[in-house]
């Protein structure tokens, strides 16, 4: 067993046993104590707290199939329930907006409300800071902790994540479609990498892989955002992202995440 392997369970229990709320929170919730300290600690080095909204702005290629697009993109996140990417291409605008569990995709002036299934799986994850705080908060969030593994040439903390909608019954079919794998560095407690499927319906729905790698982690306004961001669709190199600028804090209002 290597050393980076052996600490979780320590640190967990020290963070759990220095924190008797967190651990009660975390036996109640089906939140592994593994995987609670290593999200825990993740969050800690990504600023030690969630920044009120955040806007980050940069460039954009997108390839599908023979085809690249190159042009901006701009980021926006509000607390723990908003985000938005706006990506301007040479021929047109595209992007994606999340609300309190609801989200359009959009192309120029076209919106199309998406599914619940896409909503809970297809949320905008490239500031990943909302989205684990969110995920170490939430009551309703299950936390597994999978192993250590290679993620290129670091040791990364595997955990699972899934809404379990204990509150709302009628929404509890979408847990199996909220399942979200992410690889926490064991050096730097920085998230790597964020897997999930994109499927719009239950049954024979196409299943499409989605992975999110994160890298060139930098300081702005202490919080550690991740100026270079890789997807990939199905295996196969989709977008990078190369932030510019970040600004925190700037006053992101509900009109900023406006649902048709």
């Amino acid at each position: 067993m290597t050393r980076a392997a052996r600490i979780v369970p320590v640190v967990g229990l020290v963070l759990l046993v220095a924190n008797p709320l967190a651990a009660q929170n975390a036996a109640q919730t089906s939140k592994d104590p593994r995987a609670f300290a290593v999200l825990q600690q993740s969050v800690a080095a990504m600023g030690r707290s969630v920044p009120q909204d955040s806007t980050a702005a940069g460039t954009v290629e997108i390839v599908a199939g023979s085809k690249v697009d190159q042009g901006t993109i701009k980021i926006l996140t509000r607390g723990i329930t908003q985000s938005a990417e706006f990506i301007q291409l040479s021929d047109r605008q595209l992007g994606v907006i999340y609300s309190s569990g609801n989200a359009d995709e959009f192309v120029g002036a076209e919106h199309k409300k998406l599914p619940l299934e896409l909503a809970v799986t297809s949320q905008c994850v490239d500031f990943p800071a909302p989205l684990l705080g969110g995920a170490l908060s939430d009551p309703e969030t299950s936390l597994a902790y999978v192993g250590l593994e290679a993620v290129g040439q670091a040791q990364a903390y595997h955990l699972r994540l899934s809404k379990q909608f204990t509150s709302r019954p009628n929404l509890q079919h979408l847990s199996e479609f909220s399942i979200q794998d992410l690889w926490v560095d064991a050096a730097s407690n920085l998230p790597l990498k964020i897997a999930y499927t994109r499927r719009a319906s239950g049954g024979m729905a196409p299943r499409v892989p989605v992975e999110v790698f994160f890298s060139d982690y930098r300081n702005v306004g202490g919080v550690l955002y991740p100026f270079s961001i890789r997807k990939s669709l199905n295996g196969t190199p989709w977008t990078t992202i190369v932030i510019k600028q970040v600004q925190v804090n700037t006053g992101l209002a509900d009109s900023d995440f406006v649902l048709q």
